[in-house]
């Protein structure tokens, strides 16, 4: 065992303070440091609420199976994917 956390069981969580709102179904971000806005819709923004506080990617893929009709293997592939792109627009982060 190398000691090193796997993707499913590091600690995330958004980062910094951005401030959003709901525009009918689609979830507006904007980050002010940015200056840029992103849009969310549907399970992206359930995965943005679930992430407000400290969770692994495993925690995340084992809620949205119980809220959503999706496998687990389904959900744990577009879990990654979607928490990438959050990463690479700096809106999530490890919890240190």
């Amino acid at each position: 065992m190398n000691g090193s956390l796997g993707e499913n069981e590091k600690w995330i969580q958004r980062t910094g303070d951005m401030p959003a709102a709901y525009l009918g179904e689609i979830l507006l971000i904007m980050s002010v440091e940015k200056g840029r806005y992103f849009s969310l819709n549907g399970v992206g923004t359930r995965i943005w609420e679930l992430v407000e506080t400290p969770t692994t990617q495993g925690a995340l893929v084992q809620q949205l199976v119980t809220e959503f009709e999706v496998t687990p293997e389904v959900c744990a592939a577009q879990v990654a994917a979607f928490l990438a792109a959050l990463r690479q627009r700096d809106l999530l982060g490890d919890v240190a």
